[in-house]
């Protein structure tokens, strides 16, 4: 549904206390992304999952804990407001890898992705037409030797977005070897699907909210996935698990500490 006119009141709890950010920034290079999902009609939430192209993968950059500073301005004359978010934080040192990274990644156009203790939904920075770009800056002295950066959207436009897919890494948290017809579930995150004929009709583990997306495999004889007691697929269409393709699933409590895995988005690659 587009967005209906409604009061806002107070969150509960103490919602204006200070953030708490993971001390890794995700960053997606626009050109590895293969699909990015569009915001729901409220222009605010991203159900669906970011897919990267085959053999591509997001990577991280410590922050230091403290020094994490999201804004989420927006200005502009009449009829021309926008939004121009950006984060901003330190990173201690000035090593080789840390060198090697602003020199290589200075005029990189990426996504951004901040992801929270508290467990809440991550915030998501930039599009794949508005991306976010890297202003490095380092100071040494007697009292530091720190490295401040700061990603800004490149134009004004979309705010900050909440991010509710899973979130793609260097690494997938388990390979499902071939054959499988189980995923047992070790933590939230992608697991890689083996080459090899096979009917997934289970995933096994988890808890309530957890969210796993299966990738495809590339090969000859791609597995599927299936419905079955723990894996409810939408409208009961099996998912053939091709490289470059994925399905997430997120569990939901069905009682006596067992959970359903229901399908939340699907990619299949042409």
């Amino acid at each position: 549904m587009p967005y209906i006119k409604q009061s806002v009141y107070r969150a509960p709890g103490n919602p204006g206390r200070g953030i708490t950010p993971h001390d890794r920034l995700r960053l997606i290079d626009v050109e590895d992304i293969a699909y990015m999902p569009p915001a729901d009609d409220k222009g605010v939430v991203l159900e669906g999952d970011i897919i990267l192209k085959p053999n591509r993968y997001a990577i991280d950059l410590y922050m230091t804990p403290g020094t994490i500073e999201i804004t989420d301005p927006a200005d502009g004359d009449t009829d021309q407001v926008g939004f121009t978010p950006s984060v901003k934080f330190n990173h201690p040192g000035n090593k080789q890898e840390v060198r090697e990274f602003k020199v290589n990644n200075i005029n990189t156009k990426f996504i951004v992705i901040v992801n929270y203790c508290s467990g809440e939904a991550s915030d998501l920075i930039g599009t794949l037409c508005n991306p976010v770009r890297m202003t490095p800056s380092y100071t040494g002295n007697k009292d530091g030797n720190t490295n401040e950066f700061t990603f800004t959207q490149i134009n004004k436009g979309e705010g900050i977005f909440i991010y509710k897919g899973t979130i793609p890494g260097e690494e997938p948290v388990a390979k499902v070897e071939a054959g499988a017809t189980k995923v047992e579930i070790i933590s939230d995150g992608q697991y890689q699907l083996s080459d090899g004929k096979a009917s997934i009709t289970e995933i096994e583990g988890g808890v309530d909210g957890a969210l796993v997306t299966l990738l495809g495999a590339f090969g000859v004889d791609a597995p599927s996935v299936v419905a079955g007691d723990t894996i409810l697929t939408r409208y009961g269409r099996p998912f053939v698990a091709t490289g470059g393709s994925q399905i997430t699933f997120r569990a939901y409590s069905s009682g006596e500490g067992k959970v359903v895995w229901v399908e939340q988005s699907r990619f299949e690659a042409s």
